[in-house]
């Protein structure tokens, strides 16, 4: 069983897992139309000859000189795609032999829909953690987000869906099979956005009617071969949520485009991501900048609630004043 489905797999200098994945979507119930491995500048690069497919599904590599990040890479995959469908696939995780088939039956069955998300399990060593902040995530979202079931382990979602993913934003709504029609509408992955993903998924949202595919199809790897220290990724995260909180509200702020609902909503998102980094900062000794992002938080959405948390800082920063304390 074939299907016009192109999968997209990004990859930089992981030559044994991207084997691993290819293998995984050569597995699938349902082949896909092609394989697009976006090789952005591994060493050695990638050569589409190494690998064997069933059927003769062809693999093509579209190669970058100069690493342009994974945002880039699925960019240059969804363009480069002939499919009528898009699948993604990061070169360190796997499909489970349902998942095409899966995202290209819900989607022939429900035309209001171009966007299903994949839910996901995961492996590896250090999987029982991201299995637990997972379902946690995923139970904060569902209580918000107002799905309609329309099938089994299937549920279709409206606009509600937009509040939930500005509060959290689990994996498995950061892994998609899209119309390939939809995806030029909703525009390519913020290659300056650290958290790309998520971005997209409330583009996504905004767009239109999406749906969950709640059957865990997507292998999601936690073996830790990220490179960041937790620290450093932290903080990364906290400025890129409000980087995209602010650059998706503004859109909301012109006369052209005036919805109120909207714009308050993602001005009192910005406000909590605000407050989110002042509180990191504040519990990591930054208390200037902890100040400045508390302030920034209360010119988006003042709270007297949140009027103790100067008096945090002050404490803190009393104690280290204190004759004979360390620093830290």
């Amino acid at each position: 069983m074939s299907s016009t489905v192109s999968v997209v797999i990004p990859t930089h200098n992981r030559p044994e897992l991207l084997r691993e994945a290819v293998e995984s979507v050569c597995l699938q119930t349902c082949l896909p139309l092609e394989i697009i491995i976006v090789d952005d500048a591994s060493s050695p690069p990638v050569n589409a000859a190494d690998f064997n497919t069933p059927d003769g599904i062809p693999i093509r590599v579209v190669r970058h000189n100069q690493s342009l990040g994974g945002a880039a890479a699925k960019n240059a995959g969804a363009h480069a795609a002939s499919g009528e469908l898009l699948a993604f696939l990061d070169d360190d995780d796997l499909y489970a032999a349902g998942y095409l088939e899966r995202a290209l039956n819900l989607l022939s069955r429900h035309h209001e829909v171009d966007v299903t998300f994949m839910a996901v399990a995961w492996f590896g060593p250090y999987s029982s953690g991201g299995t637990q902040n997972y379902e946690q995530a995923m139970r904060r979202l569902l209580d918000h987000a107002e799905g309609r079931e329309v099938e089994p382990e299937a549920l279709v979602f409206g606009p509600a869906l937009v509040d939930a993913l500005l509060l959290t934003v689990p994996m498995g709504f950061q892994r998609i099979v899209v119309r390939a029609s939809a995806f030029q509408r909703i525009g390519d992955y913020t290659e300056h956005c650290i958290l790309w993903d998520c971005d997209w998924a409330l583009r996504a949202a905004l767009d239109g009617p999406t749906l969950l595919n709640q059957s865990a199809l997507y292998r999601q790897r936690a073996a830790g071969q990220g490179f960041f220290s937790q620290a450093e990724t932290t903080l990364k995260h906290l400025r890129s949520s409000i980087e995209i909180r602010e650059r998706l509200g503004s859109g909301f702020q012109t006369e052209a485009n005036f919805h109120p609902h909207l714009r308050k909503t993602f001005r009192h998102a910005s406000a909590g991501a605000y407050f989110n980094l002042a509180y990191y900062l504040q519990a990591h000794g930054q208390n200037n900048a902890a100040l400045h992002a508390w302030l920034e938080s209360q010119k988006r959405n003042p709270s007297l609630r949140l009027c103790k948390f100067p008096l945090r800082i002050l404490a803190s920063t009393f104690r280290r004043l204190l004759p004979g304390r360390k620093p830290g």
